[in-house]
């Protein structure tokens, strides 16, 4: 039997029989397929639909998702060929190839050190006993034309970026080829450069990087199978030390999530079916993570599991997030979406009961009003709840406008933000804002603490709508009110 990796006759790497059956697709079973093929073999649509026994459509078609995932390269007049994928991006540094470019400097030594990021910045205005503090290896020194700063740089291991110095000592050159560190010179003086590199990360990177899910996830995921007891959930628990863990399908599409709440005091020879939570949040690889964090908070789960075509490639905590939240808070090229800046501020809140005695009240007399109207009306009020929901937050300087009070734009993010809670939270539904009425009552100045409630007074079978109001927290005067359609994406 063929294994993954073993050639035939014409260099193509043959799959064995047994890993075409089980449960893939045929796109799946292509994509596998390739990437089993050795670096630079060349990719033929006729080639894979004759080794695999799929039609030539289905082959093109997935050659074409192979390209855009970074697997095959189409060359003119060559044709594709199978390339080295690049590696999921990691939240990114300032590497010294980019403080060359963005100085533009060039490297006296150390080329091979290009993509290494260093460890700490240190501008040389220092003594040098101080300077000794602040120093160590792998930091970079800006410095200018102070020869002891530079060799003391040098001799502790730092890479060096020499300002506005056009004749750099080959003795120091000579002593960082030794060490192993690199050297960068820059026709700029010291202010300039950290200035220039102040502007780049601020304005250059903002734009690199959205942090996604696939950057933080975890792929080594222990999980638990649908015929799987308690007993096997306390043997994992056990060896992981974890105590949260998907349950899958034979072809690994999650099914639910089992944690130690669920398994406390169940017979060790349960099924895990019996008790596992069904109706979990799951999330694919291309999610903001800013986005993930507030549906954690919205939803009240600890893990998600991460799927690709309900599939498990990963898992992402609570704990996952607030690590890459505190490593990207330096590293000001990792950027941010205007959505999540200005949600940022905002909290989810409890209704006060007054107010929730009040919602009830109002959907029972919505209710009679309609059934009064027309019995047989299109749509349903099956499931309607008055629990909506309640954010707090302050207007900021950044939600101003020229004249000093919210702009509409920024309320009409917050109004939809809330909308999407709200669809989330009483029906557990996925929503597009398809249209937005909102009345400006009265400005909102910075400084300003808003209570923004919302709720569905509507659902259909493809549209929803919800009833947001904006409030003043002290005085409880209403400032706005909105009406959000939004169509139903999935249930």
């Amino acid at each position: 039997m063929a294994k993954w990796g073993e050639k035939d006759k014409m260099g193509w790497t043959k799959v064995a029989g047994e890993s075409l059956a089980n449960g893939l697709t045929k796109h799946e079973q292509i994509i596998r397929y390739i990437k089993a093929l050795e670096i630079r073999t060349k990719v033929s649509v006729r080639q894979i639909a004759k080794e695999l026994a799929v039609s030539e459509g289905t082959a093109y078609r997935a050659i074409k998702e192979a390209e855009g995932q970074g697997l095959v390269c189409s060359i003119p007049k060559v044709g594709t060929i199978r390339i080295e994928q690049k590696e999921e991006r990691q939240i990114e540094q300032l590497t010294l190839q980019e403080i060359a470019k963005i100085v533009e400097g060039e490297f006296l030594t150390g080329q091979d050190l290009a993509g290494t990021a260093p460890l700490s910045f240190v501008i040389g205005s220092y003594k040098p006993a101080t300077l000794r503090q602040f120093l160590g290896r792998g930091s970079l020194l800006m410095v200018g034309d102070r020869l002891e700063l530079q060799a003391l740089a040098v001799e502790m291991g730092a890479h060096l970026l020499i300002t506005a110095v056009f004749d750099v000592s080959e003795e120091i050159i000579r002593e960082a080829e030794r060490k192993g560190v690199a050297v960068i010179s820059s026709p700029y003086d010291s202010f300039e450069a950290v200035s220039m590199l102040n502007r780049a990360a601020d304005h250059c990177f903002t734009d690199k990087a959205l942090l996604q899910v696939s950057d933080i996830m975890v792929r080594d995921v222990r999980s638990l199978p649908m015929e799987a007891t308690v007993a096997d959930w306390h043997r994992l628990a056990a060896e992981s030390h974890f105590s949260r863990f998907p349950v899958v399908d034979q072809n690994g599409a999650v099914v639910g999530i089992v944690t130690a709440v669920d398994v406390a005091g169940k017979d060790p020879q349960a099924s895990i079916l019996s008790v596992m939570t069904k109706n979990v949040l799951m999330v694919e690889p291309r999610m903001l993570v800013s986005h993930l964090s507030r549906l954690l908070v919205w939803e009240g789960f600890e893990l998600v599991p991460i799927v690709e075509r309900r599939k498990l490639v990963g898992v992402v905590s609570r704990q996952d997030i607030i690590k890459a939240f505190q490593q990207t808070q330096k590293q000001p090229h990792v950027g941010e979406t205007i959505d999540n800046l200005v949600m940022s501020g905002f909290k989810l809140e409890d209704l006060p009961e007054k107010q929730r005695l009040k919602e009830a009240e109002t959907l029972k007399a919505t209710r009679a009003f309609r059934t009064m109207l027309s019995k047989g009306a299109e749509g349903t009020e099956s499931g309607e709840s008055a629990d909506g929901i309640m954010l707090s937050g302050e207007i900021t300087r950044f939600m101003i406008n020229e004249d000093g009070t919210a702009s509409p734009g920024i309320l009409t993010t917050i109004v939809s933000t809330a909308a999407y809670i709200a669809a989330r939270k009483q029906y557990r539904l996925d929503t597009v804002v398809d249209n937005l009425s909102l009345q400006h009552l009265q400005p909102l100045a910075v400084g300003d603490v808003i209570e923004v409630r919302a709720r569905i007074i509507h659902l259909g079978k493809k549209f929803c709508l919800a009833d947001v109001s904006i409030f003043g927290a002290k005085d409880q005067l209403l400032k706005a009110k909105a009406v959000v359609s939004a169509r139903i994406v999935k249930r």
